[in-house]
């Protein structure tokens, strides 16, 4: 059984408008999965309709094998969204307690993982008080925490300091449940061998891929007979290719920033 299953998925916020995501397919079974694309191009917008944030108006997202539009909330699957963990204006500490009482979760846990990123000062603190690095780093912990059979994390390394970017890099090596994060940093990838890897790019989503092969996947104009997999967006037509291109995807921090690279 698969933790999470898209199949042939629209995602949206609205029957009336475009869909955001069209005829999306992703499966995560017992492994760790990271999406990469620029900001605004659909990734969030996939974990926000597991949690019934966004409209699946084609289609069906099953999560451990129930289908999301039947099911409340599943026990061991969690996010890192602030929408979710804003749901009550309370004390951090508050939000905790209630949290791992709903997901059958020891707060010792959390509270263990808090002290280790050296956050024990936003206890007593509610969510808009704190830095928007404190809340990234919060919201990560508890995505772990919660989720320990499926972890949706989305830019789980945004506005963190360095220091605890390292820290997270860590726990999600050493996370033991399936695993999906969205980022724009094709560079925190480097440090995440062994992952599946996707693209994401007006609305669709192309791979699989490897995060392994990271250093040697090219972005080449055009498709060429020996692509591994043609992407289709408003720039024109591309094909990722391994070993040689026109640019590596490295040369630049983003998808959106290597596309501009090739076509200048």
């Amino acid at each position: 059984m698969s933790e999470m299953e898209l199949v042939d998925v629209d995602l949206g916020y609205s029957n009336k408008e475009k869909a955001i995501l069209s005829n999306i397919s992703l499966q995560i079974k017992s492994e760790k999965v990271a999406i990469v694309g620029p900001n605004g191009s659909g990734k969030t917008t996939i974990i926000k309709a597991v949690f019934g944030l966004a409209k699946i108006t084609h289609g069906i997202i099953k999560i451990m094998g129930a289908d999301t539009k039947f099911t409340g909330r599943t026990s061991g699957v969690a996010c890192n969204l602030d929408t979710v963990y804003r749901l009550v204006d309370l004390p951090i500490k508050n939000v905790i307690k209630m949290y791992c009482s709903i997901m059958e979760i020891e707060q010792k846990n959390v509270l263990a993982h808090i002290e280790k990123y050296d956050l024990s000062e936003i206890l007593p603190k509610k969510t808009r008080e704190l830095s928007t690095g404190q809340n990234k780093a919060f919201f990560d912990i508890m995505a772990i925490e919660l989720g320990n059979k499926l972890a949706l994390l989305d830019e789980p390394f945004e506005n963190l300091d360095a220091r605890r970017r390292l820290m997270m890099i860590e726990d999600l090596k050493n996370f033991k449940g399936s695993l999906l994060i969205n980022t724009h940093d094709f560079t925190a990838l480097k440090s995440l061998p062994g992952w599946g890897l996707y693209l994401i790019a007006d609305g669709q989503i192309y791979g699989r891929f490897s995060s392994t092969d990271i250093n040697r996947l090219y972005l080449t104009r055009g498709e060429v007979p020996a692509a591994l997999s043609v992407i289709r967006s408003k720039y024109g037509i591309f094909s990722v290719t391994l070993d040689k291109g026109d640019a590596s995807l490295l040369s630049s921090t983003d998808l959106e920033s290597s596309i501009q690279e090739v076509i200048r």
